[in-house]
């Protein structure tokens, strides 16, 4: 038995696909179905059971899986520990995110600086609908996520908020509502709205302030909503950094009263993070408090 095919079962189980934990791995599907087929005939049980659609773990694959992680999070530590003796951070780096752009939280500027600093990290960025991208980081595909969530309500998560994001009202210029200063609350419930897509913290935020409100399009990325509001299709609520260089073509009011939601930097509870993880969180926090 080896490391090497403990870590391949693990990706194909974390992924429920050959395909894409081959990929994730950058080795050939062939090679990682070789040697996790290699591993099942050396236990003499089925890990995985391959269907047609995916591919589920076995009861005995998730007996093996349980002391598996264990061991490569102990392989891990090894190098990691010997890494940070000699100074060094290397490995890879997991990040999830919605991004926010205001001030020193600029999630592109604090990757490109880290990258520099660590060029023997390999980062990779997923970017999700929050509570997708908090899914991934509970079951370890992600190591980091930062998004619209406040940390201290998620169950098995920890982490910090970076900082409340104001959310503002969006409608085209000649909209009604951009005669007003500020836009109460209560006038939105007349509005056809434009939402965010499912598992997304801002519709959670605009649902909540909005509740029965007359929904006409939900999408999944912000650009879109932005722009089905700058064509009069209906309002939306939106970060204001997200949409303050838009004030050309867009009509941009607070609320009243005013509403925030927080951005935070999560992580999992009661796990040691990977040198890398450590490093990246580290580097986000010395940044915002600077």
């Amino acid at each position: 038995m080896e490391l090497r095919q403990l870590r391949y079962l693990d990706a194909v189980a974390r992924r429920r696909s050959f395909t894409q934990a081959a990929l994730d791995l950058h080795i050939a599907q062939s090679a990682l179905s070789q040697q996790v087929g290699r591993l099942e005939r050396e236990l003499g049980v089925e890990l995985l059971r391959r269907t047609t659609r995916r591919v589920e773990v076995t009861e005995a694959g998730e007996l093996v899986l349980q002391r598996a992680r264990r061991a490569l999070a102990e392989a891990d530590g090894v190098r990691g520990d010997l890494d940070a003796l000699q100074g060094l951070v290397r490995g890879t780096l997991r990040l999830g995110g919605g991004w926010v752009s205001r001030g020193p939280v600029h999630p592109a500027a604090l990757i490109a600086d880290f990258a520099r600093a660590h060029p023997g990290v390999a980062v990779t960025v997923r970017e999700d609908v929050a509570f997708a991208l908090l899914g991934q980081l509970r079951n370890g595909d992600l190591d980091l996520v930062m998004a619209l969530v406040d940390a201290d309500t998620l169950d098995g998560l920890d982490g910090v908020r970076l900082l409340d994001e104001e959310l503002v009202v969006v409608s085209t210029l000649d909209h009604p509502l951009a005669r007003t200063k500020r836009v109460r609350v209560e006038s939105l419930a007349d509005e056809p709205l434009v939402i965010y897509a499912a598992g997304s913290a801002l519709r959670e935020a605009l649902l909540a302030l909005v509740p029965g409100g007359h929904v006409v399009a939900e999408a999944n990325e912000l650009e879109t909503v932005r722009e089905l509001a700058a064509r009069g299709l209906g309002v939306t609520l939106m970060p204001r950094s997200i949409v303050e260089s838009h004030g050309d073509r867009l009509a941009i009011r607070p609320l009243s009263p005013q509403h925030t939601v927080p951005f935070s930097l999560v992580w999992r509870a009661g796990e040691r993070p990977t040198p890398a993880a450590e490093a990246f969180r580290e580097h986000v926090l010395s940044t915002v408090r600077a």
